[in-house]
């Protein structure tokens, strides 16, 4: 369905030209960096009204809807800078950044990276790696998508052959494992064999190793939120939220949230992306004071911090923070 959508307005907007909106949202990754390096101007002037109302007349963001902030740190600056834990033990992972982790949310990334090195793996980044070009293919930019296919599956070629590679965001994962096979680009098939979501890859682990992390024990309620991409592993990260000692975890029965990446955020859509999520509001009302609700999913994480005042985190942050004091 997805590909369906994609393929139409790829042959309407080479009809008619791409909007100005649509230009603007397939090349995010573009703009983030720009807005990383100027942070603290960047998020105060994204706040200023006339600003947010001059936006919305021309590229259809909605007013209504808060913009990401972008970090003063990026996450890539970050891991480069950062002080090594120990050796591998188990092996190397490759943990593709996306571009919200990169440029907006690194404490999703420096999480990912406590975990995995708690397992006894080492992280590397892929460098010089493109956008995975979700943002391009949901506005039907498919030459667009396929550029950037194309340069991540190129550099990809040289990985080493066992190591795996761990997604944070299931909309980067399943473009890697299925969209770029359905556009028919040049090694899609096998590179998607070696692809992984975060919470499957430490579940995994953690099956053959199960005291390989002594997880501090906390209280609180955690409910789990699956992404609509990656549905079918939710079950998978309530067995992985269950592994925390004293935690009480409920998988949500809960569909969209309403926010579909850059749908939730136009104007033309914002008061259907509300009510789409109100079937999932209304599981998370009336929950115990300290409820924390895991999402993966970055815009379902935007939507639900927009809409209530209940603490929201990825998977990663969660484990972080049961992470044993060094």
């Amino acid at each position: 369905m997805a590909l369906l959508k994609a393929e139409l307005l790829h042959g309407r907007h080479r009809a008619v030209g791409m909007p100005r909106a649509a230009r603007w949202i397939s090349r995010v990754d573009q703009w983030a960096p720009w807005g990383a390096r100027f942070a603290g101007v960047a998020n105060t002037v994204l706040e200023w009204g006339w600003v947010r109302v001059a936006m919305e007349k021309v590229v259809g963001l909605s007013a209504r809807r808060p913009l990401p902030a972008f970090a003063r740190q990026r996450f890539d600056d970050w891991f480069a800078r950062r002080r090594r834990i120990g050796g591998p033990r188990r092996g190397r992972v490759l943990l593709w950044d996306d571009t919200f982790v990169r440029y907006h949310e690194p404490a999703v990334g420096m999480a990912a990276v406590a975990v995995l090195e708690a397992l006894g793996y080492e992280v590397q980044l892929l460098r010089g790696r493109a956008c995975c070009g979700r943002p391009a293919f949901s506005q039907g930019d498919l030459d667009r998508a396929r550029e950037l296919g194309r340069r991540n599956l190129a550099l990809l070629q040289g990985l080493a052959a066992e190591t795996p590679v761990v997604f944070l965001e299931p909309s980067c994962f399943t473009m890697f494992t299925e969209d770029y096979r359905e556009l028919r680009l040049p090694g899609a098939e096998a590179m998607a064999e070696r692809c992984v979501l975060f919470e499957a890859f430490v579940e995994r682990v953690l099956e053959r190793h199960p005291d390989a992390v002594p997880w501090r024990r906390d209280g609180g309620l955690v409910l789990i939120h699956a992404h609509c991409h990656v549905k079918r592993w939710g079950v998978v990260m309530e067995r992985l939220a269950r592994r925390l000692p004293g935690r009480t975890v409920r998988l949500l029965d809960s569909g969209c949230c309403g926010m579909a990446g850059a749908f939730g955020a136009m104007a033309s859509t914002y008061d259907l992306s509300v009510r789409v999520a109100e079937p999932l509001l209304e599981q998370l009302e009336h929950t115990p004071f300290g409820t924390v609700l895991v999402a993966s999913g970055t815009s379902c994480r935007q939507q639900v911090a927009h809409l209530t005042s209940m603490r929201v985190l990825h998977m990663a942050q969660l484990l972080a923070e049961a992470l044993p004091e060094a």
